[in-house]
């Protein structure tokens, strides 16, 4: 997620970049999509035994496909930004001196540890602000949605109920993240921030209050786990865009790994545990 988000936001124009970065949402939710469905197709073919045996290495298998594409897109397509040939040849031409001349003579070369000590001590700030930006689209993805699929299948909602209610979800966000993608070109990846936070705010605890009045009835389930769920989650389309541009080229793609990892993975991966 880091390197793909670096990567756009030094290839796209200024002017379309929230636009390019919104792209991710799409291929995201395009993956939970085929997830879900590959998951469901299994479940309707298999009987529970059979999924225990063998049956659930089927999606695995398959998902091998799309992978395969995805790598061989990189390994032949992709080449490196301008931006970050420009800054390594930069910091060449700093490094270079007149001892760099002298025959046998090795230049001193930092550890990997030593490096991210520096980086730590010298953008803690852009770290923890990166690390608050992610926190709200964290607890929802993983406290609203993957914990809320729990919950309601706990209290009776249908399973088939469930996986149509989440597929259209997934491609109701897939069908907004453009329209936010140019809302963050016009105002600013950190005021849509904002604004999908205070939204969340304001929408989350009334939402769910209405799944857990009637969890069983469809009608509820696509107002707002569908329809309500995919309005909040739009406003994250462009999250990784707000990370990237806290920190500098030389540095980018560690900043935006380690602020958004750490967000996701503290806030995001315990908001299920505490709910």
């Amino acid at each position: 997620m880091g390197a793909v988000s670096t990567y756009i936001v030094e290839v796209a124009s200024e002017r379309s970049m929230g636009r390019c970065v919104a792209l991710i949402g799409i291929s995201g939710n395009m993956g939970f999509l085929l997830a879900r469905a590959a998951i469901w197709t299994s479940e309707s073919i298999l009987n529970e035994e059979e999924m225990l045996q063998g049956g659930w290495r089927w999606p695995f298998l398959i998902s091998f496909i799309p992978g395969f594409i995805s790598s061989s897109g990189r390994l032949c397509c992709l080449k490196e930004s301008k931006v970050f040939e420009a800054e390594q040849l930069k910091a060449l031409v700093d490094g270079t001196d007149e001892q760099d001349l002298v025959p046998h003579k090795l230049r001193e070369r930092r550890s990997t540890g030593k490096h991210i000590r520096e980086f730590a001590w010298t953008h803690v700030l852009e770290i923890v602000i990166g690390i608050g930006g992610v926190i709200s689209a964290a607890v929802f993805n993983y406290g609203g949605c993957v914990w809320g699929n729990s919950f309601l299948k706990k209290h009776g909602a249908s399973r088939d109920f469930l996986m149509l209610a989440g597929i259209c979800s997934r491609f109701l966000q897939m069908l907004l993240a453009l329209p936010m993608g140019y809302l963050t070109d016009i105002y600013g990846c950190a005021f849509m921030n904002f604004a999908g936070a205070f939204v969340q705010t304001c929408a989350g605890f009334p939402m769910f209050m209405a799944l857990r009045a009637a969890p069983t009835s469809l009608a509820n389930l696509f107002v707002t786990y569908t329809c309500c769920f995919a309005w909040i989650a739009s406003f994250n389309a462009t999250i990784c865009m707000y990370c990237a541009e806290l920190f500098p080229t030389s540095v980018r793609n560690l900043g935006v790994g380690f602020s958004f990892n750490v967000g996701v993975g503290l806030f995001g991966g315990f908001a299920p545990l505490m709910a």
